[in-house]
């Protein structure tokens, strides 16, 4: 299995202290929740996702790996209000997955994990940046109301999709407009991975903002 520095990254933040784990998009097959749960045996993980074959495959593939009682798999939008009381989660795992909200989305979620996080937990997230080369391809289209660009797909011309691509100025706003206090933020490159399982590699690198909050 191939791993990937952000999600390196994100599990090397977790304290044996933290053991009420929300994950949000639940991360590519399932792979990073696992690692969570085998560090700790007393961590409980919740991980969601909106979609429906993604929840399925990755129940499927924590079952295979033993680790069902630990991780809970919820479909859940981020972007709604969420059902956990206040101050319930220790740590919140949200890695490529807060680009796909406007911004006005994007605000009332921070609002929504920083609530739900304990005092003193932390937020970790990792959204695609400007500098991605579908960001910068000649027929995306950007709204600035939103944020979101829109990409014609390279390999099926009548798909789109839209990311809201940032940059360290746009995030940073975001969660300090939330309250959540900032203690690192960094930009990289991240060669990222096309398939669910991640066997193979996307055709070119992509680049990523990485940012720890605090509560």
């Amino acid at each position: 299995m191939n791993y990937s520095r952000s999600e390196e990254n994100g599990l090397r933040l977790l304290k044996d202290t933290d053991l009420q784990i929300l994950s949000v998009g639940v991360s590519t097959g399932g792979v990073a929740e696992v690692r969570m749960a085998m560090s700790n045996p007393n961590r409980h993980i919740v991980a969601t996702t909106v979609d429906d074959k993604g929840a399925a495959d990755a129940k499927n593939y924590i079952k295979e790996k033993g680790f069902s009682k630990q991780i809970e798999v919820r479909l859940e939008d981020v972007s709604e209000p969420l059902s956990y009381d206040d101050d319930y989660f220790d740590y919140i795992y949200a890695r490529l997955v807060l680009h796909y909200l406007p911004k006005d989305k994007l605000d009332k979620t921070l609002l929504e994990l920083k609530r739900v996080l304990k005092p003193g937990g932390l937020l970790f997230i990792v959204v695609r940046s400007v500098y991605c080369p579908d960001a910068k391809s000649k027929d995306a289209k950007y709204d600035n109301t939103t944020g979101m660009t829109t990409i014609i797909s390279r390999t099926n011309l009548d798909h789109s999709y839209s990311r809201y691509f940032h940059t360290e100025d746009s995030i940073k706003a975001h969660l300090i407009s939330s309250g959540i206090n900032i203690r690192h933020i960094k930009s990289y490159e991240e060669q990222l991975f096309v398939d669910f399982m991640r066997e193979v590699l996307a055709p070119h690198k992509d680049h990523v903002i990485e940012i720890v909050g605090e509560k």
